[in-house]
């Protein structure tokens, strides 16, 4: 499924706080208890948000991500060295912190129903518009 067609068949949408999802299945079972039990506690303790793919006509669910803010910092790295080299190409060097912010994408499902139509590639291509 290109794109447009799936631009025009389905809605992103982000998940409201006191909104939970009724069916979900992506095959995997933590996936799926995410984000129909947990995904509005992390909303409510803001450690994620969490967005849903809606087909148009039946407002069903066919697949959701959820990001995070984190951060880069030498720990993530093998060495000191290694997060130098990091540091050295992207930031001159008045802003060489110690740590920098990110975001992640900590939660991405796929319903079953719509498995092998691209939605997954179509989720990480949108997901970093919403980063």
């Amino acid at each position: 499924m290109d794109r447009q067609l799936i631009e025009t068949t389905y809605e992103m949408r982000k998940l409201d706080t006191s909104e939970k999802i009724e069916s979900f299945d992506c095959g995997d079972t933590d996936l799926n208890d995410f984000i129909l039990n947990e995904s509005f506690l992390y909303r409510e303790a803001l450690l994620a948000v969490s967005y849903v793919l809606e087909n148009k006509v039946n407002q069903r669910s066919v697949a959701y991500f959820s990001l995070a803010n984190d951060r880069i910092s030498l720990s993530d790295f093998e060495n000191k060295t290694e997060f130098n080299r990091f540091r050295k190409h992207r930031f001159v060097n008045e802003k060489r912190l110690k740590s920098y912010p990110a975001a992640k994408i900590c939660r991405l499902g796929v319903d079953l129903s719509v498995k092998g139509q691209s939605i997954g590639s179509f989720l990480l291509n949108l997901s970093l518009i919403h980063i």
